[in-house]
């Protein structure tokens, strides 16, 4: 249901507490289709926990560990490989399942640093693996930071790398829009719909020549405003890959913000705000006087006397 936003517009924001969770449903697949006339379809679907430890060394942001569970792999292999997929996939579940990674994020939810994965692992049983951590970060939207009403929209252009060049030069155009405020009933929280729109071109120019991948993406976001938290994401995108491959990839992410672990730093800063001393929560050194408003005295209560200077 569709509801007014406050005129000053809306700012979005994570809350990036320490101790806080988050609980997320992702389901990716992806169907390639070869040149040669040949198809493949995989994809992956898992349950994540968040937990954010609290700002990660050297100011690089915040730092986050992510836990995979129920791990589902659908893997297809392209014709003429030299190995088994139920054993490849076998591995893979058992290396994802209950595997811990902790990254950093920024204030805006942007992803700025995901570890490596150990340099001697098997590259079948890589490639999988790391597909589940690229699928974890692309689970993710960085918000901007100002005020948000409905319909505005801006632009993200991004290049890497010098055109025209040895090496890879990539050059991408987002287009972001609010579409608009509305009440999530199933969650009982006011979201902000996003639409997002990519192009993205690769050119990888070598001596020989050149190869040129485009990609383009369109995603719908849920932004819990009020709770501080992505709520779900969709996403599709069309990868162009002439003389190889055309793949289409879908995303689909629901999160839900769990009540943070009692001892955590988040709920020790929520019970520590209620200042009430009747409230059932409270913590403090005051004791409950009924109809007393807090740091008040009883009616009838004289001021202590004070010392003569």
């Amino acid at each position: 249901q569709k509801i007014e936003a406050p005129t000053g517009g809306v700012t979005l924001s994570y809350d990036l507490s320490p101790g806080q969770v988050y609980k997320g449903k992702v389901i990716s697949s992806q169907s390639v289709r070869a040149t040669t006339g040949a198809s493949l379809s995989r994809g992956f679907e898992f349950d994540v926990t968040l937990t954010v430890r609290g700002p990660a060394p050297e100011g690089q942001g915040i730092m986050v560990t992510a836990r995979y569970s129920n791990v589902n792999i659908r893997w297809g292999l392209p014709p003429g490989a030299t190995f088994s997929v139920g054993e490849l996939v076998s591995k893979a579940t058992s290396q994802l399942q209950n595997m811990e990674v902790s990254f950093y994020v920024d204030e805006t939810g942007k992803v700025v640093f995901m570890p490596e994965l150990p340099s001697d692992m098997p590259e079948d049983l890589r490639f999988v693996v790391q597909e589940a951590i690229d699928t974890l970060e692309t689970a993710f939207l960085p918000v901007p930071s100002r005020p948000l009403k409905s319909g505005d929209s801006w632009k993200d252009d991004k290049v890497r790398g010098r055109k025209g060049k040895l090496g890879r030069y990539l050059e991408a155009n987002t287009t972001s829009t609010v579409e608009g405020f509305f009440r999530d009933e199933a969650h009982k929280t006011d979201v902000t719909r996003l639409k997002i729109d990519e192009t993205e071109t690769e050119i990888t120019t070598a001596k020989t020549g050149s190869h040129e991948v485009k990609k383009q993406t369109s995603t719908t976001a849920l932004f819990a405003h009020a709770d501080r938290y992505l709520s779900s994401l969709e996403r599709t995108r069309q990868t162009f890959d002439p003389g190889n491959a055309t793949i289409f990839t879908t995303l689909k992410v629901q999160w839900t913000k769990a009540p943070p672990p009692q001892g955590s730093a988040a709920a020790i800063k929520q019970v520590q705000d209620i200042t009430d001393p009747c409230h059932p929560d409270y913590v403090g050194g005051e004791d409950c006087q009924p109809g007393v408003p807090p740091g008040g005295t009883n009616p009838g209560d004289q001021a202590a006397p004070t010392e003569p200077p």
